[in-house]
Order: C-alpha cells, then structure tokens, then sequence
C-alpha cells in the first residue's frame, strides 16, 4: 500500500497509522493477524514488538508524482489518484508489446526499486482499478469475457463513498455482482446518481473523464527512515534507493542532470545539504552514486539520520539515439566524470580551473578560479610560440658577456616578439625570445626595457 511504501528500511513488523487506527501493515505484522482498521491500541497488544509511523500524505503525493513520470515513459495519457496511478493505452497498447510484455515490464522495474504494487489491465480504467485495488492481478482485453469475471470481485474495491460501502455490508452485499442485480433506478434513489454511474463507468457504459497529469520540470523524492539510523552503509541504501527512482524519471524524460541536491534529516532536527554541480550532464545511477559517495565519505553527521531526500531540475537531453562520438569525444566525456568525482571528493574550492583572460601580458592573461568556472569567456587566441608553463614571478636571469644563463648560455632561436602594454596600470616593455640551453630545453625568456633578462616560462 502506498503509505507504507514511502518509508524505507522498515523495520519489521511495522505498520502505519492515521490518527489513533492502523492503516497499513508489513506481512510479518499479518502474521500477528493485524489488518488495517484496527485501533493502534488493539495493534501494540496483539503485537508487543509492532514499530508504528505516522501516516505522511506529503511524501505519498511526491512518490506518485515520481511514479508518474515512470508511466509517462510508456503511456501519453497518465492519471493521478489518490492511492495510485492509471495508465491509458490504444487497443495497439504501447511500444513495449503486448500486454503481458507491459504487465511484467511494469512488476519489474517497480520490484527493482523496492516497490510492492498491485496491477491489472482491464479495457476501463475502473476495472482495472477495482481488480488491483482487490489484488486481483488480471489482465483483461476487449474480447474477454471480463464483465462477467468483474461479478465475483468484493464491493471493498470499489471507489464509492464509505456511507455507501456501510450501507452494503449492513444489506448483507458483499460482491460486485450482487451489486449490479439491484435496480438502477432503486440505487438511484437509495444511494444518489453517483453510485449508478460509477457502475456504468466500470461497465464501459459511460465515458470515463478523468484529468490527465502533466509532468513537472522538477523532481523531489524524499525517503523517512522508520528508524534512525547512524551508519554510512544505511544512509547510501537509502539515496541509492532515491537515486534508481530519479534515474527512471529521468529516462522516461529523455533527461539529464548537470546539478543535484542531496538532504539528510537528522534526529536533532537539523538538516545537512549537499549540492553537486557536473561538468557532464549524466543520468547513470553508478556515476551518481559514486558522486555522492565521495562526498560523504568524511562527512560525520551531528545526529542519527532520520530522512534523505534528492531534488533536481529535469533538463532535456540533446543526445539522441545513437552515438555518433568520436573516440576523443569519449575520452572527453571520461575526463568530465573525472572532474566531477575530484569536485565531490575534494570540495568545491579545492578543485581549481584557468580561464583566459584578454590582456597580452603573460601573467595576467589567466584567471585561477574555484570550478566550475565563472570567469570571463576566452576572446583571445592561445599563440602557438607561447608555453602554457609559466614562471610566476619571472626568473631573473644571469648575463655573461651579453649572454643569458639558464643552466648555461642559452642560444636564442626564435624572436624578436615585442611587447608593450599596460600603460594603464602597470606598464611593461619587453622583447621575448625562444631560447635552448645545453640541456635541449626550450624556454621563453624576454630582456625588459633596462636590459635586464628574465625567464618566464618553460615549453613542453
């Protein structure tokens, strides 16, 4: 059931409670013979041992809206209720193939992300509704005789009104069929409009018109511990959980994400956030988690951890289908993984970055800043006859009977490049040559306007 499905690494038996009457139960707390309706005081006493939560509608609403980002990937047309999702198909049904095919596509993936459902396939959305919600796990198509199967489910399953469902069980009905045998016109008057056309809707005599859902721009899913917990490997299950769920939302968006943040609730009531920025768009779970890893694996919180939670903007991807990269490109991407990883693990300021600058003086020609940049863009061309190691200050050099010295004299092979700039806040006049010593190393020296010569950078 969904509310029992928004908290994670329950501990067993649990079970959820609205007000003072239990809701929902895990199976080990069926073995007790709980069921739902019964007091939390009748609950603790035929189970000592039962770990209760209060129910939580916010994240019920973020899970479902989450998980219908996930059908949206297979159906146009999806709706939101409030305790589960419905998708339309054609009589074509989706991409995927046949409805058995979608069926256990569906069970999968939902298994894999640590989600017990209830699903059926029925040609009206109330069918299928009233077989999933009685755990009737049917798949039903056009040419089956589904009416008639649709006679034996229990009334229990069907969205009306609790004064009606009371009224049933004091009539002593407890069936769909029996419920459909009565008179229209009777239930009309007994029971208002709305019980009659509900039956036509799940009959198909009657257009079913239910507001289709839009997918939103932002995703947010937030995981409560039904206990807390205070080791690393729990907190990574839980946003590892989190990070399966925001990976299928962001495949049935065709999306990815350059920047993420990740929350830790904890006991104390203080909440600890981290925000990660990529160079490389990503949507992979393994390159995320690995991310988020790096980033905690010092952090200590100040208390035990009590909820996690990720959000991020969805962004549309510009990759298409098929890869039509170079082999450079490629290394390129790996490069930006690598940037990430170091930007997780060291910080953001200790991972550090050039960009150009438009001045012609070597030494201010480029800015150090935290990554990513935020520096001016690059207007001016990196010179070919320029090394991109520079000495910071400049070397000053040893002259010889006219000859600079650089671990012996040193031969100048290419020049004269003169430079004369900065009148405006530090004026230099400089002549810079390619110069080789006797270790056949290529350096850039120049000789300032007083004659003076300076080493500035080394070539590779």
């Amino acid at each position: 059931m969904l509310p029992l499905e928004v908290f994670g690494l329950r501990q067993a038996p649990f079970g959820v409670v609205d007000g003072r009457v239990l809701i929902a139960c895990d199976a080990k707390a069926r073995s007790y013979g709980l069921s739902p309706g019964l007091s939390v005081t009748q609950a603790c006493v035929a189970c000592p041992t039962l770990s209760l939560q209060a129910r939580d509608r916010l994240a019920e609403a973020t899970l479902l809206e989450n998980l219908a980002v996930f059908a949206y990937r297979l159906s146009p047309r999806v709706v939101v209720k409030s305790a589960g999702l419905l998708m339309h198909f054609t009589d074509k049904m989706s991409p995927v193939g046949d409805p058995h095919t979608l069926f256990s596509r569906v069970a999968r993936q939902l298994e894999d992300l640590g989600y017990q459902a209830e699903l059926a396939i029925a040609p009206t959305a109330a069918a299928a509704w009233l077989c999933a919600s009685s755990g009737t796990r049917s798949i039903w198509m056009a040419h089956d005789d589904w009416r008639t199967a649709l006679r034996s489910l229990p009334i229990t399953g069907l969205t009306l009104a609790k004064v009606v469902h009371d009224a049933c069980a004091d009539l002593g009905l407890s069936l769909v069929g029996e419920l459909l045998d009565l008179p229209r016109a009777g239930l009309s008057r007994r029971f208002g409009p709305d019980v009659v056309q509900a039956l036509e809707r799940l009959n198909g005599e009657r257009p079913e018109l239910d507001v289709s859902w839009v997918p939103p721009p932002l995703f947010r899913r937030r995981l409560v511990f039904s206990f807390a917990i205070d080791t690393e490997e729990a907190l990574l299950f839980g946003i590892h959980r989190v990070v399966r769920e925001w990976v299928l939302v962001l495949r049935s968006r065709d999306a990815r994400v350059s920047q993420f943040t990740v929350e830790m609730g904890c006991a104390d009531r203080t909440v600890h956030s981290e925000r990660f920025t990529l160079v490389h768009p990503e949507r992979s779970a393994q390159v995320l988690m690995r991310l988020v890893r790096e980033r905690l694996r010092d952090w200590r919180p100040s208390a035990a951890i009590t909820s996690v939670a990720v959000a991020a903007p969805l962004e549309v991807s510009t990759e298409g289908s098929l890869s039509f990269c170079h082999e450079e490109m490629r290394l390129d991407d790996g490069f930006k993984e690598l940037l990430d990883r170091l930007h997780a693990r060291l910080g953001r300021e200790s991972v550090r970055t050039l960009s150009w600058y438009p001045d012609h003086r070597p030494e201010r020609s480029a800015l150090e800043g935290p990554w990513p940049s935020q520096g001016l863009p690059a207007h001016m061309p990196i010179l070919r006859d320029r090394p991109l190691w520079l000495v910071d200050p400049p070397k000053p050099l040893d002259v010889i009977h006219d000859t600079p010295q650089s671990s012996g004299p040193l031969r100048l092979v290419a020049g004269t490049e003169r430079l004369e700039t900065g009148w405006w806040d530090g004026p230099v006049v400089r002549d810079y040559f390619i110069a080789v010593n006797d270790r056949n190393e290529r350096l850039w020296v120049f000789r300032s306007a007083d004659g003076h010569w300076f080493l500035q950078g080394y070539f590779g």
